[in-house]
């Protein structure tokens, strides 16, 4: 009986560790990214070239939220970091489609264009787009005291003036495709960068900006000085937007693995929070959807 059984539980073992590479090598069919990590030991992280305060220069070090995201998410992989800052926001994607990196922190909003190309994690922060105005120009246009997006196409629309407003927006973002949803009608600027566009409005070449609204709420704070009694950012934002990590399609045992580390590291762990008040010394916490900064603290009316 013995010799009997003996062939039988070999055959048996073989069979369930025949079973077992199967299921390694479907998964590892799905984490190709994931498999060059592990064989590098190094994650090449992707970041943005410059948006305040999720990646920007300072002193001469890459610093910022996204940075020490990725800094923690490399730790908790046991692998070494290597950032990677590319000329232009735009290369990020076809760079991770590529394989030149393995994931983007770019504070990259998720929209279906870019899930067409990409897979994302889930939202690691909440945002939304929201408006930077200049007061004086937004007189002229009968639509100075204004508090919200809705308070102001509202009034321009009753006043007829929506043609005459004229927006500026970064080439290539986000914001710009959605300008024309929701200011239908309105003229079109754009800059090569954030800080040009923001700037476009300080002068009054444009009378307002729509961007993420922690890009200019923490671009009106450094520039407190010079804007506070020209421009203002807009009560809360009328668009609701997200951050989430891009990885490229089909590895989706990468993908769920960033969703646990959101969960358990950055959102369990209070993590984001943190991070964030290393760049924005704020008075506030951070409100359930987006950072809560008041306008005592960043010039507002």
């Amino acid at each position: 009986m013995k010799r009997f059984l003996l062939p039988v539980l070999m055959a048996l073992t073989a069979l369930v560790w025949g079973v077992g590479a199967k299921e390694v090598k479907a998964q590892d069919s799905n984490s190709a990214t994931l498999a060059r990590i592990t064989q590098s030991g190094v994650l090449k992280v992707g970041v943005n070239p410059l948006f305040k305060p999720f990646s920007f220069e300072q002193d001469g070090k890459r610093v910022g939220v996204d940075v020490d995201i990725a800094t923690l998410l490399a730790e908790k992989m046991g692998v070494k970091l290597q950032l990677v800052v590319p000329d232009s926001f735009g290369d990020l994607i076809p760079m991770v489609q590529s394989g030149q990196i393995d994931v983007v922190m770019a504070g990259m909003s998720i929209t279906f264009d870019r899930a067409m190309v990409v897979d994302f994690s889930q939202p690691y922060f909440e945002t939304g787009l929201s408006v930077l105005a200049n007061k004086g120009r937004l007189g002229k246009l009968g639509a100075g005291q204004v508090k919200d997006y809705d308070g102001l196409f509202t009034r321009l629309k009753e006043n007829g003036k929506i043609a005459n407003l004229v927006i500026a927006v970064t080439k290539g973002k986000s914001p710009e495709k959605a300008v024309p949803q929701f200011f239908p009608g309105a003229q079109v600027v754009q800059y090569d960068s954030n800080e040009a566009a923001a700037e476009a409005v300080l002068a009054g070449k444009a009378d307002i900006m729509v961007h993420d609204e922690m890009f200019l709420k923490t671009w009106l704070h450094d520039n407190a000085k010079t804007a506070q009694f020209v421009v203002a950012v807009f009560d809360r934002p009328f668009k609701p937007d997200n951050y989430g990590f891009a990885v490229a399609k089909g590895n989706l045992d990468f993908v769920h693995m960033l969703d646990t580390f959101i969960l358990a590291e950055l959102q369990g762990n209070g993590r984001v929070i943190e991070y964030m008040n290393n760049y924005i010394p704020v008075k506030t916490q951070l409100s359930i959807r987006s950072y809560n900064i008041t306008d005592d603290v960043y010039g507002g009316d």
